[in-house]
């Protein structure tokens, strides 16, 4: 049989927690998620309010960009620093 090896007192058995490695995959299927929405919103609310008009390709481009921004800072930004704080916040 072989030898066991005991465990040294100074040391603990625990493992270092494994590092998290950035996921680009799933932050592009996001990104591309919230661009999905954020142009069915834009056009439909463009369509809404102004109609088929002569700059609708202008106002739909901006519009696409505010609401693109505004749900990627909640989605990406936002939300994932309430949830890290509201974790370690003691029960």
């Amino acid at each position: 049989m072989g030898k066991r090896r005991k465990a040294v007192a100074n040391k603990p058995a625990t493992r270092k927690p494994a590092k998290k490695k950035f996921n680009s995959r799933g932050l592009l299927r996001q990104l591309l998620i919230i661009f999905l929405l954020s142009f069915f919103i834009s056009t439909a609310l463009i369509i809404y309010l102004f109609g088929m008009t002569d700059d609708f390709f202008g106002r739909l481009f901006w519009c696409l960009l505010v609401v693109f921004l505004m749900i990627a800072t909640l989605v990406l930004g936002i939300i994932p620093v309430i949830n890290y704080y509201g974790n370690k916040w003691p029960k």
